[in-house]
């Protein structure tokens, strides 16, 4: 009885193991090239709520319903207080219709934990000179000539 025991509690180790290296493949895949000071927990965070996965040879990030999704981070301060936010554009027109790209926002909470704004399809986003609560209004690009303004109200982009 002991030796099924302990060969149970190796292969729950084991697969265990297995899933949280698969977790880091992913973070690592999505943050590589940048200069991020992000902790690892955060960068795995912000993999986890993008709901993404590794392609089978782990080496890109899929959606698991349309496939390669190619994301792209861009770490920004965008109310220079110190604290980095992150872009993530990430798609195709399976998952973000005739724009081709999504773009996420990663902003922290009051607690420290990230929360994703905006996160629908973009084919860009510029940075205004205007400014709602000390963020930057943000002008999203899309097909066609009429882009929308997203603007900070305290706690997310609307």
């Amino acid at each position: 009885m002991n030796r099924i025991f302990i060969f149970g509690t190796a292969l729950l180790f084991l697969f265990t193991l297995a899933s949280s290296c698969m977790a880091a493949e992913g973070y690592e895949i999505l943050f590589k090239g940048t200069n991020s000071k992000h902790s690892k927990k955060e960068k795995q965070q912000i993999f986890k709520i993008l709901d993404f996965d590794l392609s089978k040879n782990k080496k890109s990030i899929v959606d698991s319903t349309c496939g390669d999704v190619s994301p792209s981070v861009e770490i920004i301060d965008l109310n220079g207080d110190g604290v980095e936010e992150v872009f993530v554009s990430w798609g195709n027109t399976c998952t973000s219709g005739m724009t081709g790209s999504s773009i996420s926002l990663f902003i922290k909470d009051p607690s420290g934990q990230f929360i994703e704004n905006l996160g629908f399809p973009a084919g860009a986003y510029h940075q205004l000179k205007t400014k709602s609560k000390g963020f930057p209004d943000l002008e999203l690009g899309g097909p066609g000539f009429c882009h929308g303004v997203w603007q900070w109200d305290g706690t997310k982009y609307v």
